[in-house]
C-alpha cells in the first residue's frame, strides 16, 4: 500500500512539473485589446439669451444614462467629447442669462433640451426654448426619444414661428446687436413672459392644448411686435382696408394686409408661399376701442386661409394663428376660440398668404 501511494504521488508531481514547464497540450492565452471607443465632439450654445455657467448634460436617448457633462462659458457656448454612438438628449440646467425684455440677469428657471445623433463626426447642438418646445411636443412622456422624430417636430415648429428654413439645432440665435430671425423669436418669447407674468416652463415643458396654443399665438404676436420694434399702420380707401407691418423680423420689407369685401391678401417676405389650405371657425367676442369707447360684439365667422405649409392646419401653427388673431385684420380678436378643418366652409372669408 505504501509503495502504491508513493507511486501515485510521484506521478502527480511529475504531471504538475510538466504543466508548470509548458509541456503537454496546454495553450498559452494572449490578452485581448479592447476596441477603441468612438467619441464625438458636440459643440453649440444655450440661448435664452446666452446662458452662462449652465450645466450641459448629454444622456443616451434610449435610457437616460449620462455619457458626458460640461459647463457653458460666456455667451452660452459649450464643447464636450461624447464617448458614445447613437441618439442623445442634450439637457441644459442652471446658469444665468440677461433677459432681453427686462435687461435683468436672470437664473434659468426650467431645463432646456434638444436631441442629436452622434456617430463620430463633430455635430452642433444649439439648445433654446424652441428646441425644448419641440422636445415636449414630440415626447410628452419623456420616452421613445429619437433624433428623427425630434427633427421633424423642430422643423414644423420653426415654420410655425415663421422661421422657415432655420435649423433650430444648428443655427445660433443672435439676440443683441444685429439680430437674426431666430434671435428675434427668442426676444419675443422673453417679452411674452414679461407681458403675461408667466414662467419659461409654462410654455416649454408642458404640452399645450389647442385652446392654449391659440391663446399663446395671439399674445406672442403682440409680444413680437413690442420686442422687435414693429409698427402697424392702417389705411382705408373706399371698401379696401390695408394694414402694414414694418420693423425687425419682416425680412427688411413691409408685410401688408389688404381686405376688400370678403377677400384678404397678406404679402411680404416670409409670410406664406405654401400649398396648404385651412378652414377656421372663430367664435367668442371681439373687443375694440373706437374714439375712447369700447365696443364688444359676439363673433361667429368662418375663415379660409391659403398659402400655409401642407398639413399644418392645426392650433400649433403659430403663423396661422397670428394671421387670425394678430395684427392682420382681426384686431381685438385674441380672445376668440378657433376650430380647424382641412375643408373651408361655404361663404368663408378668404385670406391668402402670398
Amino acid at each position: 500500500m505504501r509503495t502504491h501511494l508513493a507511486f501515485t504521488f510521484s506521478a502527480l508531481s511529475a504531471a504538475t512539473l510538466l504543466v508548470a514547464c509548458g509541456g503537454g497540450d496546454s495553450v498559452a492565452t494572449t490578452p485581448t485589446t479592447p476596441a477603441p471607443v468612438t467619441t464625438t465632439t458636440v459643440s453649440g450654445s444655450a440661448v435664452k439669451g446666452p446662458v452662462d455657467g449652465a450645466t450641459v448634460t448629454i444622456k443616451k436617448a434610449s435610457d437616460g444614462t449620462v455619457v458626458a457633462t460640461t459647463k457653458t462659458g460666456v455667451g452660452g457656448a459649450y464643447t464636450v467629447s461624447v464617448p458614445f454612438q447613437g441618439d442623445v438628449i442634450v439637457e441644459v440646467t442652471g446658469g444665468t442669462y440677461t433677459d432681453e425684455a427686462t435687461n435683468v440677469t436672470t437664473p434659468l428657471s426650467a431645463p432646456m433640451k434638444s436631441v442629436l445623433n452622434v456617430s463620430g463626426t463633430a455635430v452642433t447642438g444649439v439648445v433654446t426654448p424652441l428646441t425644448t418646445m419641440a422636445f415636449t411636443t414630440s415626447f410628452p412622456t419623456g420616452t421613445g426619444v429619437t433624433s428623427a422624430a425630434f427633427k421633424t417636430a423642430a422643423n414644423n415648429l420653426a415654420t410655425q414661428f415663421q422661421l422657415t428654413g432655420v435649423d433650430l439645432t444648428t443655427t445660433t440665435p443672435v439676440v443683441t446687436g444685429t439680430t437674426n430671425a431666430y434671435g428675434n423669436a427668442l426676444k419675443a418669447v422673453s417679452q411674452y413672459l414679461k407681458d403675461n407674468n408667466t414662467t419659461l416652463g409654462a410654455i416649454t415643458n408642458q404640452t399645450l392644448t389647442q385652446a392654449e396654443w391659440t391663446n399663446f399665438s395671439g399674445k406672442y404676436s403682440a409680444a413680437y411686435q413690442t420686442a422687435n420694434g414693429q409698427t402697424v399702420t392702417y389705411s382705408i380707401d373706399g371698401n379696401t382696408i390695408t394694414s402694414s407691418v414694418t420693423g425687425a423680423g419682416v425680412g427688411g420689407s413691409t408685410v401688408t394686409t389688404t381686405t376688400t369685401g370678403n377677400n384678404t391678401t397678406v404679402t411680404g417676405t416670409g409670410v406664406g408661399g405654401g400649398t396648404g389650405t385651412c378652414g377656421v371657425n372663430a367664435t367668442g367676442n371681439i373687443s375694440q376701442t373706437i374714439q375712447g369707447q369700447t365696443i364688444n360684439a359676439p363673433v361667429n365667422l368662418n375663415v379660409c386661409v391659403t398659402g400655409i405649409a401642407t398639413g399644418s392646419c392645426t392650433a400649433s401653427n403659430a403663423q396661422l394663428n397670428q394671421t387670425l388673431a394678430g395684427q392682420q385684420g382681426l384686431a381685438g380678436a385674441v380672445n376668440l376660440t378657433y376650430t380647424y378643418s382641412a375643408a373651408c366652409a361655404a361663404g368663408a372669408i378668404n385670406v391668402a398668404l402670398l
